[in-house]
């Protein structure tokens, strides 16, 4: 058994949403008081668009909500699509880019190791 307190659960909310270059946006959600050991965010690209690369000590997990695109991580390209889950190592750059014609929502889930 966890000493954790339980939590009711229930909805949980975004913070507010942090636009980035081209349109692109981002919402981390709002995990206070929820004994979590993750953190968790979705961002949305429109078509054409692409991330920043980002590179950081936490291991991270992608999971493809909706349309097309490609995954650069660690030098190489990936392709994926609605469905589709790619895991990031620590400290390796990535970032991914819309290849299609509708948006492109990502949920990310990372956590420390």
């Amino acid at each position: 058994m966890s000493d954790v307190p339980a939590h009711p659960g229930g909805p949980v909310g975004c913070l507010a949403p942090v636009p980035g270059p081209d349109g692109i946006v981002l919402r981390e959600h709002d995990l206070a008081g929820i004994p979590a050991p993750f953190s968790s965010s979705v961002f949305v690209l429109p078509p054409g668009t692409v991330t920043d690369p980002d590179v950081h000590d936490v291991v991270e997990t992608w999971f493809v909500a909706a349309g097309e695109g490609q995954v650069e991580y660690d030098g190489a390209a990936h392709p994926v699509a609605t469905g589709d889950c790619f895991h990031f190592a620590g400290r390796r750059p990535h970032r991914v880019r819309n290849t299609g014609t509708a948006e492109l929502t990502v949920f990310s889930v990372w956590w420390s190791v």
